[in-house]
């Protein structure tokens, strides 16, 4: 038998961070002034910096999958059942989101 250290920590812990890190994403576009304004308007105000949104917005959509990928591979159960109740609001945040920056 081979004395390889377990992998699985640091990749599930890889996969939490993505899942903050993808949280952190959508919310920038959400806080966003600029997409307020077009979330009651229908229309962004002129200047408006849409490219950064978008890119936020589909970098968190990444990100969301890049935890599922990694806690899976990581097979502890704790870090997936937490991305996966992370996930239901997270859902809800993107479609949001994605509304807003497309």
């Amino acid at each position: 038998m081979s004395q390889e250290p377990s992998r699985t920590a640091p990749l599930s812990l890889v996969g939490i961070v993505a899942m903050v890190v993808a949280y952190l994403l959508m919310l920038s576009v959400l806080s966003d002034t600029d997409m307020a304004s077009k979330f009651e308007n229908g229309v962004a105000p002129p200047g408006t910096d849409v490219m950064g949104n978008r890119i936020a917005a589909v970098g968190g959509i990444v990100a969301g999958g890049c935890a599922w990928v990694a806690v899976a591979a990581g097979r502890m159960v704790l870090p997936i059942v937490l991305v996966l109740i992370a996930s239901a609001p997270f859902a809800l945040l993107s479609l949001v989101a994605l509304q807003l920056a497309f």
